[in-house]
């Protein structure tokens, strides 16, 4: 199963990428596991994903959500400013 990932603001220079493509060994992974998986593949994310709120496919959705084959999932960093 693939996924793409795309990350914004902060996190595309922490990783050095605007996206990648994940592989996924086994179907019915959710965004948690996707979470530890790019935590494993990029270790600066430890401390920020806690904060990230993920999108697939350009709906925000929760840790539980299962993944499929195809999906693109976009890390979004917490906007500040003013």
């Amino acid at each position: 199963m693939k996924i793409h990932v795309v990350f914004y603001g902060r996190l595309k220079q922490d990783v050095g990428a605007k996206t990648a493509e994940i592989d996924l060994a086994q179907d019915g992974l959710t965004v948690h596991d996707l979470a530890g998986l790019l935590e494993a593949r990029y270790p600066v994310l430890r401390e920020r994903l806690g904060g990230v709120a993920f999108a697939v496919n350009d709906t925000i959705v929760a840790d539980d959500y299962c993944l499929r084959d195809g999906d693109e999932a976009a890390l979004l960093p917490p906007v500040s400013g003013g």
